[in-house]
């Protein structure tokens, strides 16, 4: 991970359930005057019947939020397209550089569901919309950045606010077991959290 703020993201998705591929490079693409390679943020994949003991079911998904962007997770397959923006100044053309036709056709070829004729179709909606549906899948683009809705355009919106509070949720309604195996989780941020967490509700008492 590059920055909180990816680190963040990655943790919002994966404990929504999703399978994960950070930081994907994007070999020699061109855009306009710049050519060369970048990076896709993040690509997530997930299938509607996850489930684990702890953390991983049916009460534990940020459902309100996936509703609003129109997804039933308990029916779609969802592919998404995550660029993390957490800069002070964000420019509407940079995010839009971010979701270039290039970056997003590469994405769906590497997800790798659907053949190459049909992924020329599917990205030829998804740049005129938020998101598409084929078949039982539904492919969206999302943008992260500090304060909801920051720049609109066509791709979905999360901020990270509402990233934080669904964190310190999850970790809250499992603190027992989170606090006890969080130096299982690979990442620094997610053991202070639970830490955090833990002894915040022992200051309480």
């Amino acid at each position: 991970m590059n920055n909180f703020a990816e680190e963040l993201t990655y943790w919002y998705f994966r404990l929504n359930g999703f399978f994960l591929l950070q930081n994907y490079v994007l070999h020699n693409i061109g855009q306009g005057e710049q050519r060369g390679t970048a990076d896709c943020d993040l690509l997530a994949i997930r299938f509607p019947y996850v489930y684990e003991k702890v953390g991983g079911q049916n009460k534990d998904w940020d459902k309100e939020k996936f509703s609003t962007w129109g997804f039933d997770i308990d029916r779609d397959n969802l592919a998404l397209i995550i660029e993390v923006k957490s800069g002070r100044e964000l420019k509407k053309n940079k995010i839009e550089k971010s979701f270039s036709p290039e970056r997003v056709k590469t994405a769906l070829y590497r997800f790798g569901i659907f053949s190459h004729k049909d992924v020329h179709r599917i990205h030829e909606n998804l740049l005129k919309q938020k998101y598409v549906k084929e078949s039982s899948w539904t492919i969206a683009k999302v943008l992260v950045t500090e304060k909801a809705k920051e720049i609109e355009g066509n791709w979905l919106n999360l901020s990270l606010d509402e990233i934080d509070k669904f964190i310190h949720k999850r970790i809250k309604s499992y603190l027992h077991d989170k606090y006890a195996d969080r130096m299982y989780f690979p990442s620094i941020l997610i053991q202070y959290i639970a830490w955090k967490d833990k002894n915040r509700i022992l200051n309480d008492c």
